[in-house]
């Protein structure tokens, strides 16, 4: 273990960027592909999160049971487009925080309406004794859609 805490001592600035970004790389390729075991692989065992209208999901078991009972609910549905545009990213030793613009649209059968969704999404990072970064902890709102989506 403390060869694990001294490797993460030693990481370059430009190497905890990198693989901050890596990491964002990977949260946007899970949710274009809707796969939901690889959203749950990017969690800390302790993140937490915090999405609208839920109770906070504290732990990774906790959010993998969420995410796995979105499955019977986008069956036959296709994710259109899922991207962030990140605003800023500030990393710090072992912890980063990030904010963007997250967009999806999901497409759903008829008769279910399909609809773009827009929102301001936060993460807070955390760099794991392994050296990997993982989602420690997830919040976010959506935006009013514009008047053409109205």
């Amino acid at each position: 273990m403390a060869a694990n805490l001294l490797f993460a001592q030693k990481e370059s600035p430009a190497a905890a960027r990198k693989a901050v970004d890596a990491l964002n790389q990977q949260i946007v390729r899970a949710c274009q592909q809707r796969d939901f075991d690889a959203t749950a692989a990017l969690w800390a065992e302790d993140g937490v999160d915090l999405l609208p209208g839920l109770a906070p999901m504290v732990g990774k078991a906790k959010i993998s049971a969420w995410l796995e009972s979105l499955r019977p609910q986008t069956e036959g549905s296709r994710m259109r487009y899922c991207t962030i545009d990140w605003q800023d990213i500030q990393i710090q030793g072992d912890s980063a925080y990030e904010w963007g613009i997250n967009r999806q649209f999901i497409e759903y059968p008829p008769p279910r309406k399909s609809t773009p969704n827009e929102g301001k999404i936060l993460y807070i990072l955390r760099r794991q004794p392994d050296g990997l970064w993982k989602i420690a902890l997830e919040s976010w709102n959506s935006s009013p859609l514009s008047q053409e989506h109205s």
